[in-house]
């Protein structure tokens, strides 16, 4: 991996745990891989350069993650307002509970896990742009073709008004406006080390993420009403968030083998669960994807053990 260079690392492998570890996506289909490639890959990099290049830290990539969910899955794939799927808990042409969800799913796992990773393997690299600014602009045209090219074919149906199309461009807008306003974070404490060893820091994501996503799948079983399970799910994400925020997942400076136990940890939850999503889709495409995606992460894990020192706890 050191041959290849930390932008392309991260173009290709934001894609892998979203779709093709958990099974969202058809393995076998080079046409959703190109398209996969240029929705996950590109916007996940857009994000990190964006949070690099305003002098940010992570609250800025969680709020662009919004507006990343809002784009993926309102104005190319209409998810979140379509009338004939995910209508948990549908009012106002919104599908909230799915809308919810699907804010958890994409901000842990299509944008914080690989960018942490990434930025674990590419420590030397960590703080600096890894994208030039032409291609920065290509990324993003490459990004709003997809969105509004490919997604009018995908779902071309079921579309709402444009009362929602400007609503979805407001609520954009403002997670940019957001974003760029977050407070910088602050000045990098001692050696950068966690308190915490990466062994506890890795059990920790794991059991956080587990928790985080059973709940996203039993809150729209429960018999409550709508508001409730929005407000329990978006509370047991922002409690697996502080909760990585008092681990010091988010600390400026983190040593490489912490920030590879938190991206593992997210990581290693859809990899356990792969071989109940192969059997539910009928196909060995999760299970293939998650062996190839643990192998990644024991290899990273032997190099940084040889690179760096393990804190001792």
């Amino acid at each position: 991996m050191s041959r290849l260079p930390p932008a392309w690392f991260l173009f290709l492998f934001a894609p892998l745990t979203a779709e093709y570890v958990s099974g969202s996506s058809p393995y076998m289909n080079p046409f959703v891989l190109v398209a996969n490639l240029l929705l996950y890959g590109a916007g996940t990099l857009l994000i990190r350069e964006l949070r690099v290049r305003w002098g940010k830290g992570w609250l800025t990539v969680f709020i662009l993650a919004a507006a990343y969910m809002v784009a993926e899955e309102g104005l190319m794939l209409n998810t979140l307002f379509d009338p004939t799927k995910n209508t948990t808990g549908r009012a106002l042409g919104v599908n909230w509970v799915w809308t919810a969800g699907m804010l958890v799913v994409h901000s842990l796992v299509s944008i914080f896990a690989p960018i942490l990773l990434a930025e674990a393997i590419y420590a030397e690299r960590a703080s600096e742009s890894w994208v030039k600014p032409r291609s920065f602009w290509w990324l993003l045209t490459a990004f709003a073709a997809n969105v509004f090219g490919l997604g009018r074919l995908i779902a071309p149906t079921n579309r709402p008004g444009m009362i929602c199309f400007l609503v979805e461009a407001a609520f954009i807008g403002g997670c940019f406006w957001l974003a760029k306003c977050a407070p910088a974070p602050r000045a990098k404490i001692g050696d950068g080390k966690s308190e915490r060893s990466p062994a506890w820091l890795f059990v920790g994501s794991l059991v956080g993420m587990a928790v985080t996503m059973v709940v996203n799948f039993a809150a729209p079983t429960l018999a409550i009403p709508t508001v409730a399970k929005v407000v329990v799910m978006l509370a047991i994400f922002l409690a697996f968030l502080g909760w990585l925020r008092r681990s010091g997942i988010f600390r400026p400076g983190l040593d490489p083998l912490s920030k590879l136990a938190g991206a593992s940890g997210i990581i290693s939850f859809w990899i356990l669960v792969s071989p109940l999503t192969s059997f539910g889709k009928g196909n060995p495409g999760p299970v293939c994807f998650g062996l190839l995606v643990a192998v990644l992460l024991v290899s990273v894990r032997q190099r940084l053990r040889k690179r760096f020192p393990i804190p001792l706890k």
